[in-house]
């Protein structure tokens, strides 16, 4: 996957075998490092909810600043500020800051896919990462031939504990599928099509984002993935 490249990666969402929303993922480099972006429109399971996650990475593909927000039965608001240099993270939900020893490098949940995408483990071999709050043991399982449409593809699979998510990724290194169990059953996301953004934009989490221009909403390029 070429993250020098902004990009639009739209997955469809399932929820027990049933279509349950979609939601976007873009992908966007300035000099400084990488910008997602996620939005989720989620029907399955109730209530419906939206959802925005926004992670600023720096060259290495840590954390800088993310922002967290899901409406449903009403909103609910994150932000978190990574200061390496301070050896602190604050957490903001609400009116209460929460400040967290910065001991070693650690993740949000979207920039924590893209930390798995790049480790190189050995099937069978686990990797601990620390997230904000907790950890994620990532445990690299044998790679399987799934059909997702265009035929069969060879994916790497990499299983999440706590929370037993499974993470796919292709040969280009694209998250091609995630599952997960939710209540009695499971929710996937699964990678339908990559758009090449016509232009790059620099927005900074937490910030408003500026009125995009007719040429930024232009898209150069678009791959049906499945």
């Amino acid at each position: 996957m070429d993250l020098a490249v902004a990009q639009l990666l739209r997955y469809s969402l399932r929820y027990g075998g049933h279509p349950a929303g979609e939601q976007r993922l873009s992908l966007e480099p300035y000099p400084g490092g990488l910008h997602l972006t996620l939005e989720a429109q989620v029907e399955l399971p109730p209530p419906k909810t939206r959802q925005r996650w926004e992670s600023e990475l720096d060259l290495k593909g840590l954390p800088r600043r993310y922002r967290e927000r899901v409406e449903g039965n009403g909103a609910r608001l994150m932000e978190v500020v990574f200061s390496r240099e301070d050896g602190v993270v604050t957490v903001s939900q609400g009116k209460e800051d929460l400040a967290i020893p910065y001991l070693e490098d650690m993740y949000d949940p979207l920039s924590l896919i893209f930390a798995v995408g790049r480790l190189e483990l050995g099937v069978g071999e686990v990797a601990r990462l620390a997230l904000v709050g907790g950890r994620a043991y990532v445990e690299r399982l044998p790679d399987q031939r799934l059909e997702l449409g265009q035929g069969e593809k060879t994916l790497r699979v990499c299983r999440l504990r706590p929370g037993l998510s499974l993470l796919y990724f292709d040969q280009e290194g694209y998250p091609v599928r995630l599952t997960q169990k939710v209540g009695e059953h499971i929710f996937e996301a699964e990678l339908v099509a990559v758009e090449e953004l016509a232009a790059q934009r620099r927005v900074v989490v937490g910030e408003p984002a500026k009125e995009k221009s007719a040429a930024n909403r232009r898209r150069r390029r678009r791959r049906r993935y499945i």
